[in-house]
């Protein structure tokens, strides 16, 4: 039942869009290769297809929904407008990204002796350990060196997307993708190279093929970082270990224990809730870090449904989905219309989308999606005169 729903969703959704960049269509043919590959290996699990069939139905079927939503709204309703931002109008931008080039720079170079001082060598192990310390408390160390990091990743999307590559570019990219060794963060690894090769096909500046190869060498990547990760690696242990990593979530959903949440949205909106607490108010805010659990394959991700599920039950597995739909979509369709802004949070977003199996990367994030928000805006929209020589 499951999989000919997902299989009339992809044909459906393929037919309705018309294209591969489109993110209902690529949501629902990553869910559907996330069944094939627990079906494939259900024997790691005390859990099977029936288990988890229903958080896979209800959420790409909300998700699915609510692009359909706003795909009627944008032929019946929305009027058509002219958008004053096409997508080659790109002046400000350009000059913008020049002249932050050596404050991006800066912040790479200063913080990068702070990072190697804490990991001591260039090690694998010792930065792991350096990871596990930065990750631990709910991550507030790691709130500087993440934040740069992100922003950073912000930037130099948006500078490789609209320059040619130069030493110049080089040079950053290399500086960051030092600190991004250092910190040992695939996520963030992820967060950079999967905008990028995003907003490069949906300007046709790379082809299907060479995302596809770029995407198999970051897969391969992942990979082996992952296994260097592992202090107990073997031959035997790779495919369980992969799984951890790719479909252990559900299955971790169906096994943990809902408790009683002390407040609406106690996990959903856990951001919301921690800004509040700073203002003064004594409010209990949920651990970031989820409790492992054993299926038997023992996990701490939950994917992306987990605050739903726990705040909301089958009703948040259905209907959050559906408000992300209708939000993807609205942002693809104005991206098609040319809007640069709606084009490259598309391509941030996408990144959220792909890690839907394995986190909750949409309100977890709201803090980092203000930043980044903010700083395309700021690229964009805000013309800087402090370096001007005229």
């Amino acid at each position: 039942m499951t999989l000919a729903l997902l299989l009339i969703l992809l044909i459906g959704n393929s037919l309705l869009y018309r294209s591969l960049l489109n993110p209902i269509v690529i949501q629902t043919g990553l869910w559907l290769m996330y069944y094939f590959i627990f079906w494939y290996n259900q024997a790691y699990f005390s859990v099977n297809l029936d288990d988890i069939a229903p958080f896979i139905g209800l959420s790409c079927l909300g998700f699915s929904l609510g692009g359909l939503i706003c795909w009627g709204l944008y032929q019946k309703v929305i009027p058509e407008i002219t958008i004053a931002e096409p997508l080659d109008d790109d002046t400000l931008l350009v000059k913008n990204l020049s002249l932050f080039y050596p404050i991006v720079l800066l912040s790479l170079a200063l913080t990068l002796p702070m990072v190697l001082k804490e990991v001591g060598q260039f090690s694998w192990g010792d930065i792991q350990e350096l990871r596990n310390t930065l990750v631990e408390n709910d991550g507030k160390r790691f709130g500087l060196y993440g934040l740069i990091q992100t922003l950073s990743s912000v930037y130099l999307v948006l500078l490789l997307t609209h320059t040619s590559f130069s030493w110049r570019n080089g040079i950053l990219l290399g500086a960051f993708l030092v600190y991004t060794y250092l910190l040992g963060s695939r996520g963030q690894l992820i967060f950079f190279v999967v905008p990028l090769a995003y907003d490069l096909l949906w300007k046709n500046k790379i082809s299907a093929r060479q995302a596809i190869l770029g995407s198999l060498m970051l897969i391969s990547l992942i990979v082996l970082i992952t296994i260097g990760r592992a202090s107990d690696f073997s031959g035997e242990s790779i495919i369980p270990m992969l799984l951890t990593y790719s479909v252990a979530s559900l299955p971790a959903l169906s096994l943990a224990s809902i408790d009683p949440v002390p407040y609406w949205g106690y996990y959903t909106f856990r951001v919301v809730w921690l800004w509040i607490g700073r203002l003064g108010f004594n409010i209990p805010v949920a651990p970031v870090i989820s409790e492992w659990i054993s299926t038997p394959l023992p996990t701490n991700t939950y994917s992306y449904l987990k605050p739903y599920y726990m705040d909301f039950g089958m009703i948040g597995v259905f209907v959050i989905p559906l408000l992300l739909g209708f939000g993807y979509n609205l942002l693809y369709f104005r991206a098609k219309r040319f809007h640069i802004t709606s084009c490259y949070l598309l391509g941030f977003l996408i990144y959220a989308l792909l890690m839907q199996p394995i986190e909750e990367q949409y309100f977890r994030w709201l803090t980092n999606w203000f930043y980044i928000v903010l700083v395309m805006f700021f690229l964009k929209k805000v013309e800087i005169k402090w370096f001007d020589t005229k």
